[in-house]
């Protein structure tokens, strides 16, 4: 049993704000630029009527499956019946995707990225047959499963029912008789689109299938994908548009960082080796390997990890105590929830266990609106007249 997370992922919209440059990572600035910004901002309705073709593909559905946030949060695994309050709580979770806005940013994203893809797969497919093929173009052909003959068949099928407006390539493979070919171009889209808006699949341990394993990993699926489909990948791919992409990642990364902590009320560090750090963690570029981290500064109180460098644990972990940071979100609540009732038995009720029954409540950490949490947290303390405690904000 894992834990829904209404009162986890409030500020999940702000943290994906790297994902834009997974776009650039995989398919250089010029084709971001060419085959999606420029469309996007000189005819967008074209835009549009293509971007209908990636969800056709099936992909960018997220305002309607809210797919990505929830395999992020692992909690689409089950199946059965279950009881109404646990179906109403797997309802709620799915239109809080809408509510935080993180729905519509991956059903955009997605959409922007497939339509590059689509536009890369084309003109790779067209090359081939001319004879004029990249290195990369063959690789990422075949990593996609379109071999010679198939790329053929995808360029003769839309010579015949496709079209080209203004610079967009209109597949049209819904009009495609070769089924063999749509199937290889929309596997190929989808592909393409999870590998760059990473959507975590079926490339984690199957220790973290079994039912403690989903507990104990809950919200760690997208690190254990990243690893594969962003760190492993830019290794493999090694070009210019992995350089752009790593740089531009970090920058939004170090952005994001300077977003949470602002609409937290915290003070930025002035140190850079601390912004080095978080702009790398936020980033996304490391997978696992910034979770390992944090776990480890967590577990040794700062004295291992990176934060022997900055002096400093990464924001990420700071809220989280021991357990959760070891065993995951719902040993964290749990843990919680002990403390809270082990304050109120001892009649040693503090601002930190406001705080802490505060982060226990649905939405309190909604980026548009926990400054209201806020205000009611503090006027909470000042009615009970609690003492000041050290609290971290989440």
């Amino acid at each position: 049993m894992t834990v829904h997370p209404l009162h986890l992922v409030g500020g999940m919209t702000v943290s994906a704000v790297p994902d834009m440059a997974k776009v650039v990572f995989s398919h250089g600035l010029t084709s971001t630029f060419k085959d999606g910004f420029v469309p996007l901002v000189t005819n967008f309705r074209t835009f549009k009527l293509a971007a209908q073709e990636v969800k056709e593909a099936g992909t960018a559905l997220d305002l309607v499956l809210d797919s990505r946030v929830m395999a992020m949060a692992d909690i689409t695994d089950d199946f059965g019946r279950h009881t109404a309050f646990e179906r109403g709580l797997t309802a709620l979770s799915s239109r809080f995707g809408v509510v935080s806005l993180m729905a519509p940013w991956n059903a955009c994203l997605k959409q922007f990225s497939g339509l590059v893809t689509m536009t890369n797969i084309m003109r790779a497919s067209q090359r081939v047959v001319e004879g004029k093929a990249t290195a990369r173009d063959i690789r990422s052909l075949a990593s996609s499963g379109i071999d010679a003959d198939l790329a053929a068949r995808i360029v003769q099928q839309y010579a015949e029912h496709g079209d080209e407006q203004n610079g967009i390539l209109f597949a049209k493979a819904g009009d495609w008789t070769d089924r063999g070919a749509i199937d290889a171009f929309r596997t190929a889209v989808v592909r393409e689109v999870d590998r760059i808006i990473v959507t975590p699949g079926q490339d984690k341990p199957l220790w973290m299938s079994t039912e403690l394993g989903k507990t104990v990993s809950q919200f760690k699926s997208f690190a254990v994908s990243s690893m594969q489909k962003t760190m492993l990948a830019g290794f493999q791919q090694r070009d210019a548009a992995t350089l752009n992409g790593v740089l531009l990642s970090l920058g939004l990364g170090a952005l994001t960082y300077w977003a949470r902590e602002t609409i937290a009320g915290r003070e930025t560090s002035e140190d850079p080796r601390v912004w080095a750090v978080e702009a790398l963690d936020w980033s996304g570029l490391t997978g696992w390997a910034m979770d390992a981290n944090g776990v480890v500064e967590k577990a040794t109180r700062g004295k291992l990890g990176l934060s022997m460098l900055t002096g400093k644990q990464i924001s990420r972990y700071a809220s989280r105590n021991t357990a959760g940071a070891l065993l995951g979100p719902t040993l964290d609540m749990a843990g919680d929830a002990f403390q809270i009732s082990g304050a109120i038995s001892a009649g040693d009720f503090k601002r930190s266990d406001v705080h802490t029954l505060r982060k226990l409540l649905p939405a309190q950490n909604l980026f548009y609106i926990r400054t209201l949490f806020d205000r009611v947290e503090h006027a909470a303390g000042d009615a009970l007249g609690l003492p000041e405690a050290n609290a971290r904000k989440p």
